[in-house]
């Protein structure tokens, strides 16, 4: 799972720079080999050192500091974290065929090659990680993006709320306490669907301020293609 593959998926790492990614299909992250062993099997190691063991310690900046765009017409705005934009000055491209999105991540981090009934590029950890079972999401797992047929409801009080426009596709940024997410419109509308459920939470590996740094920087370059409508 290093920084572009796993165990069972990990694969694909790609910095991003606040600048769009073209999209594409399936599951295998492009610059790591993609192992193809069962889920008990040792993830293929990437090229690169192991991320930083302290790395998710560092402090994140104030959420309070001015806010840069995205750079894409109709986007949203991403909040200045140094650690976070350090991280993709190196990076790489995963993309799942199945729901057909490419995403840019940071190439220190760890994704999911095809694995169970999970596609790829589904879930991404600051840190190695194996899968003895992949109906379970490993501990170490950091962000996670999961497909819907419906809406995604909630009886929880947000603390924000913000619609922008991911990849070309009205959605919705969400922040309630210690969870954090994007719900990506896919259908006609968002009760209908199907939508992408992009999240990460202080429940979550990794340090959660940092998760929802790299988290905006994978969305602001996230792209569609396919059946999208």
């Amino acid at each position: 799972m290093h920084r572009r593959t796993r165990p069972l998926p990990p694969m694909l790492v790609i910095g991003l720079v606040l600048a769009a990614c073209a999209g594409a299909t399936d599951a295998t992250p492009s610059p790591t080999p993609i192992p193809t062993a069962e889920p008990t099997e040792a993830p293929t190691e990437a090229p690169t050192a192991s991320p930083s063991p302290t790395a998710s310690a560092t402090a994140s900046p104030s959420p309070t500091m001015s806010p840069v765009t995205s750079g894409r017409p109709g986007g949203f705005v991403v909040m200045p974290h140094a650690e976070a934009d350090e991280l993709f000055l190196d990076r790489d491209t995963c993309t799942n065929e199945r729901d057909n999105y490419e995403v840019t991540f940071p190439d220190d981090w760890w994704t999911n090659t095809e694995i169970g009934r999970n596609p790829a590029c589904v879930w991404f950890s600051p840190t190695y990680y194996t899968v003895p079972d992949p109906s379970v999401v490993p501990g170490e797992i950091a962000i996670t993006i999961t497909w819907m047929e419906g809406d995604h409801g909630s009886f929880e009080e947000a603390l924000n709320r913000e619609f922008v426009n991911v990849g070309g596709q009205d959605a919705v940024r969400v922040e309630y306490e210690g969870r954090y997410l994007y719900q990506v419109q896919l259908g006609p509308t968002p009760e209908e669907g199907p939508n992408l459920l992009v999240e990460t939470s202080t429940e979550m590996g990794g340090d959660y301020e940092l998760n929802k740094a790299v988290m905006d920087r994978m969305m602001a370059t996230i792209q569609f293609f396919g059946s999208i409508q």
